[in-house]
């Protein structure tokens, strides 16, 4: 499990994780917030095509979707921050995020794709989300989590 929280940390504070059961990938983000966990699920989600800490904020990309719940609405959430990478070809770093109702207002951190300077990153054809949860856990913390699946673009 791959996990985006400082270690020696007391109480935990938003964190992301990467979580691989068999061939399945899951990502999830965890806050005390259902604000929180969104924003890191979706760095999570970034984290899989380039590590976060080497993403520079240069740009910063207004993101807002709406939905029925909160499983929905980080469904499209998620989608919209893919879409952003991969038609702007731009890694995120952070994100901040709002919610009234249903309707979230979100903010994306990054740059433009720099090979040089993000090994590893993959071009983005899409991604495919499944079983999208957002759930308040017994400690009264907040845990966003769906099943990925990236579909790297083979020329980027």
């Amino acid at each position: 499990m791959e996990t985006g929280l400082a270690p020696g940390t007391g109480a935990a504070p938003p964190h992301w994780e990467h979580l691989t059961r068999g061939t399945e990938q899951r990502v999830r983000g965890n806050g005390r917030t259902p604000d929180e966990a969104l924003e890191q699920a979706a760095v999570a989600l970034c984290a899989l095509v380039a590590d976060p800490a080497a993403v520079e904020v240069r740009e910063e990309v207004e993101v807002e979707c709406d939905a029925h719940d909160l499983d929905s609405l980080l469904a499209n959430w998620l989608r919209s921050i893919v879409h952003n990478m991969a038609a702007r070809r731009l890694r995120f770093r952070c994100f901040a995020v709002r919610l009234d109702g249903w309707h979230l207002f979100g903010l994306a951190y990054g740059e433009h794709l720099d090979p040089e300077r993000h090994q590893g990153a993959l071009g983005l054809r899409g991604v495919s989300l499944v079983e999208p949860t957002v759930r308040r856990t017994e400690d009264g913390r907040w845990t966003a989590e769906c099943k990925v699946e990236v579909r790297p673009q083979r020329d980027a």
